[in-house]
Formats: structure tokens, sequence, C-alpha cells
């Protein structure tokens, strides 16, 4: 893929993050768990009693911090943009569904809800994925310590994701059905709306079919 406009680049990959926030937000409101990075967040949120926002903000930071003094080649730019962009945006919209809806939402419903989620941060990713600015702070966790051991990528994820929903966990974080949903179901909805989402990003940021 050739390089394009900066400028178009950062915005195309903070759409994409806001878009994923919004995917977050409706997993938060739905109280059936969450991504594993999450469960992580909102435990650590709960500790420090912030929102879920600042709980991410600040969890992307620190690792930040760690990336920068282990290897600061792998920080980019979406590492900086999902600093803000996915919580913010989550607690944003977790708030606007708590003044619009009223009332216990039945399980049926709120199952959909995380479908639904589940498909929206599927869309927000593939989105900043084609802004080809690099990935957020969390999972260069994964990346770092597959590539600095030489250990399985897939596997080291698979470690990184239950040790983030143990930790969470026990700090307080929502762990459920909403939590398998994303660990299993999130890569498969990207590979299936890539395509789509591919055909409006291309043309904004004018690339060429190969």
């Amino acid at each position: 893929m050739k390089k394009n406009n900066l400028i178009l680049r950062i915005l195309v990959a903070i759409a994409g993050l806001m878009i994923s926030g919004v995917g977050v937000g409706i997993f938060l409101y739905s109280q059936l768990g969450v991504d594993p990075a999450s469960v992580l967040e909102l435990g650590l949120g709960n500790v420090f009693h912030v929102s879920y926002g600042t709980a991410s903000a600040l969890t992307n930071i620190v690792i930040l911090v760690i990336v920068f003094i282990v290897d600061k080649s792998y920080i980019n730019l979406s590492s900086l943009l999902a600093i803000f962009g996915i919580g913010y945006t989550a607690d944003f919209m977790k708030s606007i569904l708590d003044s619009v809806i009223k009332g216990e939402l039945n399980l049926f419903v709120r199952i959909i809800m995380i479908l639904i989620g589940c498909l929206i941060m599927a869309v927000g990713i593939a989105t900043y994925i084609r802004a080809d600015l690099g990935v957020g702070a969390i999972d260069l966790v994964s990346e770092i310590i597959s590539n600095k051991l030489k250990f399985s990528y897939r596997i080291t994820r698979v470690v990184c994701d239950i040790t983030f929903v143990v930790v969470g966990y026990f700090l307080g974080g929502i762990v459920g059905v909403g939590t398998v949903v994303a660990a299993f179901m999130t890569g498969p909805a990207v590979q299936f709306v890539r395509p789509h989402v591919y055909k409006v990003t291309d043309k904004i940021l004018k690339i060429e079919k190969e």
C-alpha cells in the first residue's frame, strides 16, 4: 500500500479508534463483560476510582513509558492516538445510553447489544488498521514479548489476554459473555467487515487498487 497524505491517515486512524470506542461503550453498557484489555482497564478504574476512559488512558501511558525504555522503535502514531481515542469515546457512548435507555434490559437484549458492539468494534479496528499508523499501546505488549523472547505471537497473545482477564477480574473488572464474544469473534468480525470498510477508507486515502 502506498504511503498517503499523513493528515488524512491520522484522521482515518482517529475515526477508527473512536468507532472502536463506540463499540466498547456498548459492551460496557451491557454489563456482560468486555474485551480482555478492557477488563484490566475496568479493574484499574475500580481500584483508583476513575472512569474507564481515564483508566484506559493511564494504562496506555504507563505501557508507552515502559515500551520507550525497552525499545522506543515500537512506538507509533496509533500508540499515541489510542491514549484518548477509545476510552473516552466509550465513556461518552455509555453515558448516552444511560440517559436514553430507562429501566433494566433483559438478557436477550443485552446479548444483542454485545454482538452489535463487537461488529462496531470490528469496523473501527479495520478502519484504523487501514490508516497504516501502527497499533495501540496495549497491543504492543504481545508484539514486543513475542519478538524479544522469540515466542509464537499467537500463543503470546492468548497468554497476555488471559493475564489481562485474570488480573482485571481480581481488581473488579467485569468478566462475562461479552469477554468470550470479544475474545473469539472480534478477529472473524474484522475479517468480515474489512473489504467493506476498505472500500470507504481507500477512497478517502486515495489508495489505488493493487
